[in-house]
């Protein structure tokens, strides 16, 4: 009696490709089969009972939390003496990792007396001296922890376990020091730029200039002592954030040297020529360093970009110098988004009344309806300035009506509450 193979029912985990190939290469293929089945089934049975551990923990965690909680704002606020080492002498080890978690949550929320209290209660919990062997003993990741908690605590560790352990990366020297400012140590100027700006350093994130600034505003000296010795050997994008924390420093420089941020409009980078000249900005006043820049350069930088940021500087600084410089180099750019940087400075300095005066023999720039600027003869399809000149003096305009309509709403507002 003869079969039809293909009335033949397959084996389990068989297909006709598999019973087609070659015996040892069908058994292999089988066994990997049930091999990834295996390794599948064992990621699911491990994530649900992960899954499941933490959630009793979560249900163990939460009722302790707002014990510890109620206990450390009473003992916080309803008490003369917190009685700290008594209290975290009784708790077991997952209170107190549950109390740690609190407290880093109100050391970041409260300030003076508050946080005082609060970092002996990490001097309890024995945080700062952990801390400190993180950073001699830890790697990266805990060498950071370590100095954010000793932050927290406003605890500064001795200068040489900082210098010796937290100077490879930009952000660790960043938290080392943040560490001196928050404690408030007084050698945070000298140390913590030291820190920051020592060995050659690279560009920071945003918390690294914030820090920066910070330890830079204490004492401003030693900030502009190391910039102006080192400058020229650090690369544009750590050049362009000591700028910009010049650029924010302009009430506590006292007679700290700036000849250098002059000598950053030379530099090869057009965004630190750019930088430089945002930092220039915010010292008019400064007679001395103002003497140092050419005016009549600014022209000709290629950089159109640069040249609109000269612009603005030269407008913060307001005066009547400043003014014509503007109008000397602007009224004959070749770039149109330069020349409406220029233009609206000149409006926001002197108005839409009072147009650049002649810059193109035939023609000149006058003043009409609302402060539109128009030119008297042919010139003005060809005049460039002539249109960004009045591209300014019209947004000016609507944005004067825009604070009317603003101004009046808010009148009838408070007509309609009275």
């Amino acid at each position: 009696m003869s079969v039809d193979p293909s009335s033949v029912p397959l084996p389990p985990f068989s297909s006709p490709v598999l019973l087609s190939l070659p015996g040892p290469l069908s058994r292999g293929l089988a066994l990997a089969a049930v091999v990834l089945g295996s390794l599948l089934l064992a990621v699911v049975i491990v994530t649900v009972g992960y899954s499941l551990r933490a959630a009793r923990s979560r249900r163990r965690r939460t009722p302790a939390r707002e014990t510890l909680r109620s206990e450390l704002l009473d003992r916080l606020y309803g008490r003369d003496d917190p009685a700290w080492d008594e209290w975290v002498a009784g708790l077991s080890a997952l209170e107190r990792d549950e109390l740690e978690s609190l407290l880093d949550v109100y050391l970041r929320e409260l300030e003076g007396g508050d946080a005082d209290l609060l970092a002996e209660l990490g001097t309890a919990l024995g945080i700062d001296e952990r801390a400190r062997r993180e950073i001699a003993d830890g790697g990266y990741w805990d060498r950071l922890h370590a100095l954010v908690w000793l932050a927290l605590l406003r605890d500064a560790p001795d200068r040489d376990l900082l210098e010796t352990r937290c100077t490879d990366t930009s952000r660790e020297r960043a938290a080392a020091a943040r560490v001196l400012y928050a404690a408030g140590t007084d050698d945070c100027a000298t140390a913590g730029v030291d820190l920051l700006l020592r060995d050659d350093p690279r560009s920071f994130s945003v918390f690294g200039v914030d820090t920066l600034y910070r330890v830079a505003e204490r004492d401003p000296t030693p900030f502009f002592e190391r910039v102006a010795a080192d400058f020229d050997e650090w690369e544009p994008s750590l050049q362009r954030q000591a700028l910009l924390v010049v650029r924010h420093l302009t009430t506590v420089v006292g007679g700290a040297d700036r000849s250098w941020i002059v000598g950053a409009l030379s530099s090869p980078d057009p965004s630190v020529r750019s930088a430089a000249w945002r930092a220039l900005g915010a010292y008019g006043w400064d007679r001395g360093l103002r003497d140092g820049v050419d005016l009549s350069a600014i022209g000709e930088d290629p950089v159109p970009s640069v040249r609109a940021n000269a612009y603005r500087a030269l407008g913060a600084w307001g005066d009547g110098e400043a003014t014509a410089a503007i109008e000397s180099a602007a009224t004959t750019d070749p770039d149109a988004r330069a020349q409406v940087a220029a233009a609206e400075t000149l409006v926001a300095n002197r108005g839409t009344d009072d147009p650049p005066s002649r810059r193109v023999p035939g023609s000149e720039w006058v003043a009409g309806p609302e402060g539109v600027a128009s030119v008297t003869d042919e010139s003005a399809e060809t005049e460039p300035f002539g249109a960004a000149w009045a591209w300014a003096t019209e947004h000016a305009r609507f944005d004067r009506l825009a604070r009317d309509i603003s101004a009046e709403r808010e009148r009838l507002h408070e007509e309609v509450r009275g």
